[in-house]
């Protein structure tokens, strides 16, 4: 994620040797008395990634006062170990290696934590995920009134993916505060956009007259939560009662209002935690605020495998080709050219001499030294197989 709302790059790994990475230890029961006789707990930070957190503390950010409250409530000093967030999972790595204890604004949904099942969440502090921001003169509240106009979006983020599926002119900008200059220069109107940010940019530009609206989408919500070792139950359960403390006393109350933020609530009125056990199942992509685990559920099937096998793994017939030519469409060409014809400027995917399961590979985990995302962040497992179909259908270059 570029920030902590847009889950960005990681780097590429061989599946079988990320996977190796990240076999599960036993429950541990002394993780607190632990960080008590050390006198601290540390967390993961991105270093300038307001409204998140900042290492100049003028201001901290949300998630680092929020920390600061859960510290001094279990009776710690609060400790930095400074990480650049858009480096996606390899950021989460930090709190893997014991660098950090916490890990701040991850999702408490049931698909996330099966994909990164070496973490687990806390109760939320927060419910975020995508919010509807309106301009001053902006005529209607209801997003469906600007599907022609253009709604904005952060580019390669789950409501950019969603409103192109729904058929929305969109218009696309690099970050929230992109989403808002044009917005100021009345190019847009209507946004669907990261709330943390838009909260935030909306308190602190009060001249703009930006309206963020507390709800969405069912599928743009997000519980967000402390995100920690799983086997430290003990911490959990510390944390929980923490957070509990401090809602209870209306300190998290008074942070959310410094920073602007947003809790956002479904459109039909149903409770945004029963998000993970009423959604679970639906293949709906989870969208966590920071980073994300690369799935490694899709290993290469062994030397000498039938054709069948890749048949069964990467469906080729005319409708998944056709699918994965829209997806292609959407995510690719930008940078890959139309039909996988570079423009000099990115690889020739048509030169690609890799099998399905390599491809399929670098999709997922994507290649962050060279700009390129990891679009597990961002489609489905089905979505990024078919862009491998799609692709590995095209004619090579002669």
């Amino acid at each position: 994620m570029r920030n902590l709302h847009r889950i960005v790059s990681a780097a590429a790994v061989t599946l079988a040797g990320f996977a190796a990475g990240l076999q599960s230890g036993p429950v541990d029961a002394g993780t607190l008395e632990r960080l008590k006789s050390y006198g601290k707990i540390t967390l993961c930070a991105d270093r300038d990634l307001l409204p998140h957190s900042s290492s100049a503390m003028d201001p901290p950010g949300f998630d680092v006062e929020v920390a600061h409250e859960v510290a001094r409530h279990l009776e710690l000093e609060l400790g930095f170990q400074w990480v650049a967030a858009f480096k996606g999972h390899r950021a989460i790595r930090n709190l893997y290696s014991g660098d950090c204890d916490i890990f701040m604004g991850l999702p408490n949904d049931k698909d996330f934590l099966k994909e990164a099942f070496r973490l687990d969440v806390t109760e939320p502090y927060y419910t975020g995920g995508f919010a509807v921001l309106l301009s001053k003169d902006a005529p209607s509240t209801n997003l469906e009134d600007y599907k022609t106009k253009g709604v904005a979006v952060d580019i390669m983020t789950v409501p950019d993916f969603r409103l192109f599926e729904r058929g929305f002119e969109r218009k696309l900008y690099y970050g929230t505060a992109k989403v808002v200059e044009a917005m100021k220069s009345g190019e847009v109107q209507a946004a669907l956009v990261p709330a943390l940010e838009a909260g935030w940019l909306a308190h602190t530009h009060g001249e703009l007259g930006l309206r963020v609206l507390d709800r969405t989408e069912k599928q743009y919500i997000y519980p967000m939560g402390f995100g920690l070792r799983k086997k430290e139950q003990d911490l959990k359960q510390a944390i929980n009662e923490a957070l509990a403390k401090i809602e209870a006393s209306g300190r998290l109350k008074e942070l959310r209002e410094k920073y602007g933020v947003v809790d956002l609530k479904p459109e039909d009125g149903s409770t945004p935690e029963k998000k993970a056990a009423v959604e679970g199942g639906s293949g709906e992509k989870a969208a966590p605020t920071q980073v994300a685990e690369a799935k490694v559920d899709a290993a290469a099937p062994a030397a000498g495998s039938a054709a069948s096998s890749l048949e069964s793994d990467f469906p080729s017939d005319p409708a998944s080709i056709k699918k994965g030519y829209s997806l292609y469409k959407q995510a690719c060409y930008k940078c890959h050219g139309p039909n996988g014809v570079s423009g000099g400027t990115r690889p020739d995917v048509r030169m690609f001499a890799g099998d399905h399961y390599e491809m399929f590979a670098i999709v997922q985990a994507g290649i962050v030294d060279r700009g390129m995302p990891a679009w597990n962040d961002y489609l489905t497992e089905t979505e990024m197989k078919q862009i491998v179909v799609y692709i590995k259908s095209l004619p090579k270059p002669e």
